[in-house]
Order: C-alpha cells, then structure tokens, then sequence
C-alpha cells in the first residue's frame, strides 16, 4: 500500500511539474503590477507599432522580456521587439580582378566574386592623380556575358589645397548578387591628358539601417558653483524622472560662442558616480556616448573667468523600443501592454522571422499607467516574513549548546580522580 501511495505521488508531481512547464501554459497575470491601454485602429489589416514611453522603460527590466501584450478577451498577442539604433556597418567580399584594358579612352577593370557570391552595393575605385572629376560606370554579370548597368555617370573626385585633400572614390549601387563586375572609369578631359589608371578595386556590402529616437524632457534641478581640477565650474543635476536607457544629452545654450572642458556623470549612487563623457563643450554640439541607464545626471563645466554657461531645456535622447504586432492577432480592444515583473521569462514568438526589419507599421499611443488590480507580490521569504524567527533559532542554539557544556562539565567532575 505504502509503495502504491508513493509511486501515485510522484506521478502527480512531475505531471505538474510537465505542466507548469509546458511553453503553451498560460503566465498568471497577476505578477504584473502595472499595465497600459491602447486602442488599435478599426478596421486596420496591416501592421501595428507602439513605442515604450519614459513610464514602461522605468518599471520594465533592462531586456524588456517582462513585456506581455492582450487583447480585451484575454488572448495574447504576439509581438516583435526592435531597439532602433542607427546601424552603419560595411564588411569586405573577395574578387579577383581580370581583363584591364582600355575602351574609347576610358580605363575598364573586370572582377570575378567567386560561383557563390555574396551580397554587395558599393564598389571602391582606386584612381591615380590630384584635382580631379572623372565619370564612372559600374556593369554586373551572371555569366560575363551580358552585362547590366548597376551605376551610370558616378562621379569620383580627389581635389587637395593647403596641406589638405577630400576625395570620392567609392559608387554605390542597388544590392546585387552578380558573380562578374565590371568598372569603367572615363578622363577628366579639364586635367587628363591620357586614359586614367584604376589601381585596386574593393568590393563591399555596406548597410545602414535608420534608426529612430525618442526624446524624453529633463528637468534641471539647480545649477551650482564648484570646481574641477582646482579651476572655478559650474553644476547642473539633471533629472530624467525615471531610470531609462539612453544616449544623448541635448541642451539650448543660447546665441554666444564657447568652448569649454566639462564632464558628465550619472549619480543614482551620489558615492560611485560614473562618467559617461567628457571633452570639449561648445554651442553646436549635444553630448553623445554609448547607450547607459540611469536617472540623476551632473554636469560640470569649467568656466574658468567666463561668466557661467545659461544652459537650459535638457532633453536625453533614447533609441525607440519599438513592439510590433499584426491587427489580425488584435483582437478586440483595447488592448493592454503589462510590464514590470522581474521573473518573466522571454517569450521569443515566431513572429519575428516573419516581419521583415523596416517593415512600415501604424503607430498606436500608450494611455496612462494603471495599477493591475489583480497583481500578488511574490511573497518575502520566510525569514523575512518572521525575523523574530532568527533570534528565536539563535536563543534556542544557544541553550541546547550552553546545555550540552553543563552536561560534559558535570561528567568530567563525576569522573573519579586519579
């Protein structure tokens, strides 16, 4: 009987265990204090956005995986998640150059990617000579047989005056997966007297995706006078009202001209501050850094004999969290976006192979922040819950330890003496 009850116990628990586990189970909502509304368009097919404003990017984790999005029905709703960073990033694509000739006075290069290649839009022509304008074509192949214009009459230029030069070299073109380029670079007929020569060409992937920021009003609680490195400064604390990721610090400085040394910290920890910039400040130029949370700023700035800097209207500047849902999966509004649970797993949906990464959507507003009247904190641990529980422990060690000494020192006197 004994062996029945236990083999039906431990059946029932890994049948719960399999359960809570399983990825389809649905997530209590009530570990999520917080929630917002928002109201998709009626009769909208298309995609849905939403941005996370400075309330959702406070209480929510670092990662965003706490984000949970509902319908009015309850049914949740799949999204994408995408931090739009501006991105900028080239990488090289082997070729191997072939038939250098020239025709009807134009220099002409051929290069060969490779039975496989990969992915490429932009070509750079190395050409000889200084001040000069030349017109270059770009060609692509399949086969090395007919040929496809991807780039017509792109100007290349080199010009140097005083010590100093500027130049274009590289053409752009749509992305292509052409096994065979081919590259015509024509003379300058104001400064070239013979065919130009075309010296290494570099075959490139570049891409830039756009990004998009959010800008979110600081206020300037006061500014103070100090010094920095022994010289007078000036002091502004800066508060973003609420601690949130970003990358830009933008300010108005009025009409006049400066340059002066300054240097900014992030203070949520008044005893470690940590600098996120420094270097020279001047009327036109915002301060930029990596990507860093946080909430209280200072901002020093040597003024030597200057008079102080009249610096106001403090706004940092955020790359957008963009959540992106289809209208489909809506349901019925209005829909609820909860955050702020700090044990949620990430969902990870199948939704994002599906959506390509500039896929245009229809914006939809976060309403206010509301208090999800279901929410349960997670309970304290015990110890926490009953703190008296230690000292009882402790009292309770300390008796039986004090008893076990009495018992041996008793003993040890009732031993017979020698």
């Amino acid at each position: 009987m004994k062996r029945i009850f236990l083999t039906g116990f431990l059946v029932s628990a890994l049948w719960c265990a399999a359960r809570a586990q399983s990825p389809g189970a649905p997530e209590p909502l009530s570990a999520w204090p917080h929630y917002k509304e928002l109201q998709p368009p009626r009769g909208y097919t298309g995609l849905l956005d939403l941005v996370l404003d400075r309330d959702v990017l406070n209480q929510a984790r670092i990662d965003h995986a706490d984000l949970r999005l509902y319908d009015g029905a309850g049914r949740e709703i799949p999204y994408v998640l995408r931090v739009r960073h501006e991105v900028e990033a080239s990488g090289e694509v082997a070729c191997r150059e072939f038939n250098r000739g020239v025709e009807n006075g134009a220099a002409v290069v051929s290069c060969d990617l490779g039975p496989q290649p990969q992915e490429h839009n932009v070509v750079e022509i190395e050409t000889g000579g200084t001040n000069f304008r030349r017109l270059a074509d770009v060609q692509g192949s399949s086969d090395g047989e007919a040929w496809s214009t991807l780039a017509s009459q792109a100007i290349l230029f080199r010009f140097a005056a005083a010590g100093r030069s500027v130049e274009q070299l590289a053409v752009a073109y749509p992305v292509s997966r052409y096994r065979y380029l081919r590259v015509r670079v024509n003379r300058d007929s104001q400064v070239d007297s013979a065919t130009p020569e075309i010296g290494a060409l570099r075959v490139r992937r570049s891409v830039h995706v756009l990004g998009e920021m959010v800008s979110i009003p600081a206020a300037s609680e006061y500014r103070d006078a100090d010094r920095m490195d022994g010289r007078p400064a000036s002091v502004w604390r800066i508060d973003l009202g609420a601690r949130i990721p970003f990358e830009r610090l933008v300010f108005a400085a009025g009409d006049a001209e400066f340059s002066r040394q300054f240097q900014l910290e992030i203070v949520d920890d008044p005893a470690a501050p940590v600098l996120i910039a420094s270097g020279e400040l001047t009327r036109r130029a915002n301060i930029a850094f990596t990507e860093r949370f946080g909430r209280h700023l200072k901002l020093t700035v040597t003024d030597d004999r200057n008079p102080p800097l009249p610096l106001t209207g403090f706004t940092a500047m955020s790359a957008a969290r963009q959540a992106i849902f289809e209208s489909a999966s809506a349901g019925t509004g209005p829909l609820r976006l909860y955050y702020g649970n700090p044990r949620a797993l990430a969902p990870r949906y199948d939704l994002a192979v599906r959506i390509p990464a500039n896929s245009g959507a229809l914006r939809v507003m976060l309403g206010p922040q509301r208090s999800n009247p279901i929410y349960r904190p997670e309970p304290k641990p015990f110890s926490e819950r009953a703190p008296w529980l230690i000292y009882a422990v402790l009292a309770a060690a300390s008796l039986a330890l004090a008893a076990i000494l009495l018992n041996l020192a008793r003993a040890a006197k009732a031993q017979p003496q020698s």
